[in-house]
């Protein structure tokens, strides 16, 4: 037995629906806006597209978005990533840039609300120098297994097994008949 939906179910509109109503109204609007003109002090910035979007951002904003990781896609930065989150942060990181905010104060504004996860190269310093460091210690440490145990290995092949004398008497034995026989 289905059960029916209630009526104010059947007047809603699907989720999906819903969302790609939103993105099309947000982009219709991005584009409606006219270009924030660059400020009096720097110079006019390349435009270059950013991936997946219409937006077009600066090179310094490029560059900004390059060190910061997509919530989404984690394996890709802002700046190559198609995930509509991406696409904000860059229209965000150019409108803080068009704003005066140097690029240490965009990189900690993201900071601030993602925590030092959201860089691509985390930084050097507390938990994350184990990070950086683990990869050398691990080289060290089996270079120092491995010198080990050629040391061992070198001090076994100069050492001459400890037998008694009626084993290396039949040893000998057995070695001179193999002789005789040839």
């Amino acid at each position: 037995m289905t059960r029916a939906a209630t009526p104010a179910a059947r007047r809603r509109p699907p989720l999906l629906l819903t969302a790609l109503a939103a993105a099309l109204l947000l982009a219709g609007a991005a584009r409606a806006q006219p270009a924030a003109a660059p400020p009096a002090t720097t110079q006019p910035a390349t435009t270059q597209p950013a991936a997946g979007s219409d937006v077009e951002i600066s090179d310094r904003a490029y560059a900004i978005a390059r060190q910061l990781r997509c919530p989404v896609c984690t394996a890709e930065s802002v700046a190559d990533s198609n995930a509509e989150i991406a696409g904000e942060m860059r229209l965000l990181i150019q409108q803080q840039l068009d704003a005066g905010k140097s690029k240490e104060q965009i990189v900690s504004y993201f900071r601030q609300r993602y925590g030092d996860w959201i860089l691509l190269d985390p930084p050097k310093t507390g938990l994350h120098l184990v990070v950086w460091l683990l990869p050398l210690l691990a080289l060290l440490g089996g270079a120092a297994a491995l010198v080990l145990l050629v040391r061992r290995w070198r001090t076994a092949a100069e050492t001459t097994p400890d037998a008694p004398e009626e084993d290396l008497d039949r040893v000998r034995a057995a070695l001179r008949a193999r002789e005789d026989d040839a």
